[in-house]
């Protein structure tokens, strides 16, 4: 599964942050490795961090707030 956080909004200008996270099913771990590097770009407002855990059985792909 890969999990990638957003952060938008930054204190520095006035702004509160906002934390969202998806979870995105991947075939295998190197599929996952794959795709989180996708994600990796910066913006000055907003923040990402993606990391790949193991999918339980029970778990569906989402974004929530966090």
């Amino acid at each position: 599964m890969l999990v990638v956080m957003i952060t938008m909004g930054s204190p520095v200008i006035g702004e509160d942050s906002k934390t969202f996270e998806m979870r995105i099913p991947q075939e295998n771990l190197e599929e996952c490795m794959k795709s989180a590097k996708t994600f990796r770009f910066s913006l000055p407002v907003i923040s990402m961090d993606t990391r790949c855990e193991p999918r339980k059985s029970d778990e569906d792909p989402e974004i929530r707030g966090v």
